[in-house]
């Protein structure tokens, strides 16, 4: 047979790798350039930060003099595997958040696994976590964030596997001493965010070379609540699920670590009747995804 059609492993319905080598993603994946969007009056631009992070940084039109926004970093969800910050989906999800929040929004991408396995993603977003907090000096290298970003009021938000790198973005800005109890991030929103409980998805487990597997603290840092005390600093902290997604229990299960942790922030649990996992992307102009999309940017201008 020949080895570019015959299939060597199969990972329906997000790619599958051939006998050459060739992988296929199977999830239709269209790349839109930055741009003036005149419907939501938002402006992005690209930035190169390290070899493998990048990210996309959007401001809205007409910023009134001398004023300071919150500033958003947002991680995009694809299973590790799939989709990028320059994806057509999350381009257009972050112009209306921005429209809506009034927010200077970061918006991450990182190299994808198979080819770069796990925790190489977590390795660039930090390289660009740690980029966009390098602006917390009075000139930071970005003049859109120097200018109209208040480092003061952070957020990070992320889906799916963002959301996760959402959790371990905090965890590893807190280790090194970026964020303290007296610099601390202002909200945290986890929309169904990616844990593991008693197993790995088996597709993680492979894009992780079957060494991260279900309890280790990437994936599971609902099994030592204390360090999740100590590492979870932010003010306030959403967690979105959806009671037809299959990371419903993950994420409820994260709430109530964080929760009985003894931890001092406020963390509220949101459940959606929105028809399963990433609903709001999947459908953006649906009624129940445009009252999704404000009820998180409420969340973020209430912290501000």
């Amino acid at each position: 047979m020949d080895p570019s059609t015959e299939i060597l492993n199969d990972f329906s319905p997000r790619f599958v790798i051939y006998k050459d080598g060739r992988i296929e993603r199977l999830l239709e994946d269209v790349h839109v350039l930055p741009s003036y969007d005149p419907l939501t009056r938002v402006h992005s631009k690209d930035v190169k930060i390290s070899l493998g992070g990048s990210a996309r940084i959007y401001r809205p039109d007409h910023i009134p003099e001398c004023t300071k926004l919150p500033v958003l970093i947002y991680y995009h969800g694809g299973a590790y595997c799939l989709l990028s910050a320059f994806s057509k989906t999350f381009h257009n999800y972050l112009n209306s958040m921005v429209s809506e929040a009034q927010v200077i929004a970061i918006s991450v991408d990182y190299r994808l696994a198979p080819e770069y396995p796990i925790p190489i993603c977590y390795d660039d977003t930090w390289d660009v976590t740690k980029w966009v907090l390098s602006h917390s000096v009075e000139k930071g290298p970005d003049p859109w964030i120097t200018q109209w970003g208040d480092m003061g009021r952070v957020f990070l938000a992320g889906d799916s596997a963002g959301g996760n790198m959402s959790h371990n973005m905090l965890a590893q800005a807190t280790r090194e001493g970026l964020v303290c109890p007296d610099k601390k991030i202002e909200g945290v929103v986890l929309v169904h965010p990616f844990f593991s409980l008693e197993k790995l998805d088996v597709t993680v487990d492979f894009l992780s070379e079957g060494k991260m597997g279900p309890h280790h603290p990437i994936f599971n840092p609902m099994r030592d609540p204390a360090r999740m005390r100590r590492e979870v600093m932010c003010e306030r902290m959403l967690v979105c699920v959806d009671k037809d997604d299959e990371l419903r229990e993950a994420g409820i299960a994260y709430y109530d670590a964080l929760k009985g942790s003894g931890w001092e922030g406020k963390v509220e649990l949101l459940e959606t009747n929105g028809g399963g996992h990433v609903f709001h992307l999947r459908n953006p102009s649906n009624e129940k995804s445009i009252e999704f999309l404000k009820v998180i940017a409420s969340f973020i201008i209430q912290c501000s």
